[in-house]
């Protein structure tokens, strides 16, 4: 039995499907029963587990949902607006010392940067008031869900009018009668996961349904089922097409009304498969629109091929669009791969005015024969290449483990160089997962990454999608080691970061795209940054603590990949609600009775690595306080030798030295830190220190600081 999302073996090395012997999942796991409880809005990871680990899947519920409301800070904002304006209509002159409160308190929240406001007008109140009520509306996961526990009452009709509200064409007595069934099926969720769980263990069959988002999908409820997807070959279906042309012409006209009315010559798109389960092919739609090409269906609505829009029916450039799909996507949809490897090359055969698909191939072809290839269509077929990714059997683009190890990386372009390696195979025109120089050994060591980074040079935007009302941005490390890694690696080829954009599908009754920065901002408020939020997670204990502990790794992961997203705004924040605990929910104790307290020593290390490198500037008073809370999670509980704190050498002489400035502590005092410190660097050098466990407080080696000989000292347990 496999407890948890996104297992061991199914991600072992091995082929994309039809597993032998040989292939490491197939050897693990021979012809033992793997019996897989599994998040229900998790379908692609799922399958999987389905097809390279042999599960069967128990599906169960997302944690339950309500509206996120709004922080006291928030909500006093919102308040002081409404009465500015009352202000303004009787005294204009005596208003204006509110005003200027108002823009003080705007930027110290960070909603400026969340709506990229240079400067913050009169009217601009009005886009921050409604910005206020999307935050306070937006429906938001609180807790964690336990397997074979449906929500309680409240919570139950919360996540029931979270999904009510999607359904904007029922009323009157069908709506009614939706909301009784949606209810219905909440409440025996729990009930239906164990008894699955048991007709499992008898060997009896699983039910089978789909799975998804059950905002976006109520047909995923009752849980407890052995979910399945769709057809791959019905994506995009007419009605997505539709869609994608709708959200590709809204891209491009918010790019051109951001930049002087140029339409954006090259898209880079980070492709999902749980992306493309959950929106069923919008981003894939979206690209061929760019792309200027379309579907061509056969009578049973199946996607048999693809055809020019014509450019007068275009009416704009055809725009050039590389992918940089996951490995799960590769192994889940190599139909699609091979659809938009056909549209590019498609797109480039229109020899046309205004074809930056055409431009682009050409102008890479003579570059790439100056640079030692010997055919002409060999050239022609490289530089038409558009889908990079890793090799068959490997996934990840090895950016969070690195960004995890900061103390070993100083320059950010050693954080590129990670992704460039591992997602710089070739897929398309007669490759798949190659290596050019592999292939042709004339070819210098490194050649495809050359092939990789030129494809990448100019590009203006960065895309991906969020379909999922439970994960947004700061959940997991997938984020921002594709999207994030992305713009990283642009900004590493052409000096500049790209503009980077989500299509945000979490609503499919109003899609649309928006800026990393409010997609980041929103989030941060409706969850990280909300006391409600804030309690129901640490109130989940040990798990609750975990989860904290990642986001605030994730919120650096942002930070090391795309500085611009992430404000010291943000970390003062963070700071304020997690060190100083400012909404006095007892947060280091409750981490402390959870038995994790190892996660809130984690969460300190982190900020403090965050300080050392230079990303946040924090004064001295926080930073002197964190250290102080630092050391005092290790007299109580030792130390958890992990990547970011023992393995860390350079953090843990940042934090020596800034202990010797410390006035509040006595020179005896400061001797015994350094003396503790010291000891601990030695340790971790001698013994190997656990180098993987990061997000998770991880405690393979737990140190507890002793006094012996009137010194500090770390004594492993």
């Amino acid at each position: 039995m496999h407890i948890g999302t996104h297992g061991t073996h199914e991600w072992l090395p091995g082929k994309e499907a039809g597993l032998g012997p040989d292939d490491y999942p197939e050897a693990l796991i021979m012809d033992v029963p793997n019996i897989y409880p599994y998040i229900v809005d998790n379908v692609g990871e799922g399958l999987q587990a389905k097809r390279r680990g042999q599960a069967v899947i128990i599906d169960h519920m997302t944690p339950p949902f309500d509206k996120a409301s709004l922080n006291p800070e928030l909500r006093d904002l919102k308040s002081g607006i409404s009465k500015y304006y009352d202000q303004k209509s009787k005294s204009p002159i005596s208003s204006m010392a509110q005003f200027r409160d108002l823009v003080l308190r705007i930027k110290t929240l960070g909603l400026d940067k969340d709506l990229k406001l240079d400067t913050i007008t009169d009217q601009n109140l009005e886009d921050i008031d409604d910005y206020l009520k999307e935050i306070e509306e937006n429906k938001t996961p609180f807790g964690l869900h336990t397997f074979g526990v449906s929500p309680d009452e409240a919570y139950t009709k919360a996540t029931t009018e979270a999904i009510v509200s999607m359904q904007k064409d029922l009323m009157g007595k069908d709506l009614e009668l939706f909301r009784e069934q949606v209810q219905k099926n909440i409440a025996k969720s729990g009930k239906e996961e164990l008894d699955a769980f048991i007709r499992a263990l008898n060997g009896k069959y699983v039910r089978a349904g789909t799975g998804n988002d059950p905002i976006r999908n109520p047909g995923a409820l009752p849980t407890g089922k052995n979910f399945f997807a769709f057809d791959p070959r019905l994506i995009p279906s007419r009605m997505t097409c539709r869609l994608g042309e709708q959200l590709a012409e809204e891209l491009i006209e918010q790019y051109k009304a951001e930049h002087n009315g140029e339409c954006p010559p090259k898209v880079t798109i980070n492709l999902w498969a749980v992306e493309c389960i959950r929106n069923e092919g919008t981003m894939e739609a979206q690209a061929l629109s760019l792309l200027g090409v379309r579907p061509v269906y056969n009578a049973s609505n199946q996607v048999v091929g693809l055809e020019l829009i014509p450019q007068h029916e275009l009416k704009r450039p055809r725009v050039d669009v590389v992918f940089a799909p996951s490995g799960l996507y590769r192994d889940i949809f190599p139909e699609l791969m091979a659809l938009l490897d056909k549209a590019v090359s498609l797109a480039r055969s229109a020899d046309e005015k205004d074809n930056f698909v055409r431009e682009h191939i050409l102008e890479s072809e003579d570059k790439l024969k100056q640079l030692g290839v010997q055919e002409d269509s060999l050239a022609r077929r490289i530089a038409s290449v558009r889908l990079f990714t890793t090799p068959s059997g490997a996934y990840g683009t090895g950016v969070s483990g690195t960004v995890q190890a900061s103390g070993t990386w100083e320059d950010e372009k050693d954080v590129a160089e990670v992704y460039f390696d591992k997602m710089s195979h070739l897929y398309g025109q007669g490759f798949w997962g190659t290596k050019v120089e592999d292939e042709y050994t004339y070819l210098p060591k490194g050649f495809s990454k050359t092939v990789f980074k030129n494809a990448l040079s100019g590009t203006r935007v960065a895309l991906h999608s969020r379909t999922s009302n439970l994960y947004a941005l700061l959940d997991n490390d997938d984020m921002f080691q594709y999207l994030g890694a992305t713009g990283l690696a642009v900004r590493t080829i052409d000096g500049k970061s790209p503009v980077v954009m989500l299509t945000n599908l979490v609503d499919p009754s109003a899609p649309g795209q928006e800026t990393l920065e409010k997609f980041l901002g929103r989030e941060l408020k409706t969850r990280y940054l909300n006391p409600k939020w804030v309690d129901a997670m640490v109130d989940e204990g040990y798990a609750g603590a975990r989860f904290i502990n990642k986001m605030v790794f994730n919120l650096w992961g942002w930070e090391a990949t795309l500085p611009e997203s992430v404000s010291d705004n943000d970390w003062n924040q963070i700071y304020d609600t997690y060190v100083m605990d400012k909404y006095r929910l007892d947060i280091k104790e409750r981490f402390k009775k959870s038995g994790n307290l190892y996660a809130y020593q984690s969460i300190l290390a982190r900020l403090l690595e965050t300080v050392r490198k230079g990303y946040w500037k924090a004064d001295k008073k926080r930073v002197d306080q964190m250290l102080l809370q630092f050391n005092e999670t290790i007299r109580e509980a030792g130390l958890a030798c992990n990547l970011n704190i023992c393995n860390n050498e350079k953090l843990m002489q940042f934090i020596s030295d800034r202990i010797n400035d410390m006035p509040s502590l006595t020179t005896e005092e400061k001797s015994r830190y350094k003396s503790a410190l010291d000891d601990l660097r030695h340790k971790a050098k001698t013994e190997d220190a656990d180098a993987d466990s990061t997000t998770d407080g991880g405690n393979d080696k737990i140190y507890e600081l002793q006094i012996q000989d009137d010194k500090w000292l770390f004594k492993q347990k």
